[in-house]
């Protein structure tokens, strides 16, 4: 479980899948490869090998999972490998240690050209892919969308594609009761209006196309006070990035645009709760696991009608069209302006939250392991 320094989706899912392996009575030997020092736990069945964070980057991450990893499992007779990282040693082919791998994105062949990185780190993502793909004995997605495609795209894997669903975090919001935690940039997010977007900031999450349409439905709205819109992004694409910067700066609504890379995680489930709406656009994804966060905070939810968005979220979100402001300022002015229809909506995403739990997702990856 040795990851990326900018942690997002892949961390949220290891940190989770992890919570609930510690809390299971086991009798089997995990040992766990990380480099988070944080983790910890008393159950004497689970051992940690801390990796230095020097493996966390790239190019040395790769060298480490390709070059290093596979001889100590070999050298110590493991039985399994769990991959949660959507690749594992390829050298494990030649070995007949139990391959399990998780595959988070179909990025890479549905839209090669948006992934984040240069051409070579593409290639060398896809080649490793493909054959951790081919030579698993067992592959979990996330959604029934994401396990369709991933059938589309590759020959006989149908009998070893399992489907699991993420769950969702229900943090404690009397850790957030600290003064310091209630303002964003200059917003008090307890006493003022705001929409919210959290995403990454990659192409294929039309964050350009979010912001014309709150330009759009700011201009819509005249001389009437406007909420503010809170865009939290990681900075993976840094071209995609600085044309969000450019094109928020030129806005004659700037001022109310608050683009914000970094951000304590304590603050993030009091932003789902105060937020009027949450928006997120993606025309690839696999999950879109922040969406039923804001349903758990009974924020509506606004989302793109592509991938495995409307699987996921069913009948408790408005849908739009990522490439189209118009639609997208269509849905917001609908929440906005009808409270029978924002009413059902956090009715519906109340609902909808409980079909997603982490304690389910791990039982069933555990399953699929050892059986």
């Amino acid at each position: 479980m040795v990851s990326a320094p900018h942690g997002g989706g892949f961390e949220t899912y290891n940190k989770n899948i992890l919570d609930q392996l510690f809390k299971d009575s086991l009798s089997n030997q995990y040992y766990i490869f990380t480099n988070k020092k944080y983790l910890n736990s008393s159950n004497k069945n689970i051992h940690f090998i801390y990796i230095s964070n020097f493996f966390s980057k790239t190019i040395t991450r790769l060298l480490w999972m390709q070059f290093i990893f596979p001889f100590y499992l070999i050298f110590k007779r493991f039985e399994i490998i769990f991959s949660p990282m959507n690749i594992m040693p390829i050298l494990l082919k030649f070995f007949s240690i139990k391959k399990v791998l998780v595959v988070h994105s179909n990025l890479p062949w549905l839209f090669p050209n948006d992934v984040p990185g240069n051409v070579i780190k593409l290639f060398f993502q896809r080649f490793l892919t493909n054959i951790s793909i081919n030579i698993a004995d067992k592959v979990i997605v996330d959604s029934k969308t994401a396990n369709i495609e991933l059938n589309t795209l590759f020959e006989n894997i149908e009998h070893k594609t399992y489907t699991i669903y993420l769950g969702v975090k229900k943090p404690n919001l009397n850790l957030l009761e600290s003064k310091n935690l209630l303002h964003v940039s200059n917003i008090d997010i307890l006493n003022d209006d705001y929409l919210l977007t959290i995403s990454s900031s990659v192409s294929y999450h039309c964050i350009l196309e979010l912001i014309t349409a709150y330009e759009l439905f700011c201009r819509d709205k005249g001389n009437a006070k406007i909420p503010n819109y809170i865009i939290l992004s990681k900075n993976l694409d840094k071209e995609y990035f600085k044309k969000i910067n450019k094109k928020i700066n030129k806005s004659i609504y700037s001022s109310s645009i608050i683009l914000i890379e970094d951000i304590d995680s304590h603050i993030i489930p009091l932003l789902y709760k105060n937020a009027i709406m949450y928006i997120f656009s993606s025309y690839c994804e696999v999950f879109g696991l922040t969406n039923l966060e804001a349903m758990f905070y009974e924020t509506p939810v606004i989302t793109a009608n592509k991938s495995a968005l409307p699987e996921i979220c069913g009948d408790a979100a408005l849908y739009f069209d990522p490439f189209n402001p118009i639609d997208i300022n269509d849905k917001i002015n609908k929440v906005i302006s009808n409270d029978k229809i924002r009413e059902q909506m956090i009715r519906n995403g109340k609902n909808r939250v409980k079909k997603f739990d982490w304690y389910k997702t791990y039982h069933e990856t555990i399953n699929i392991i050892l059986n």
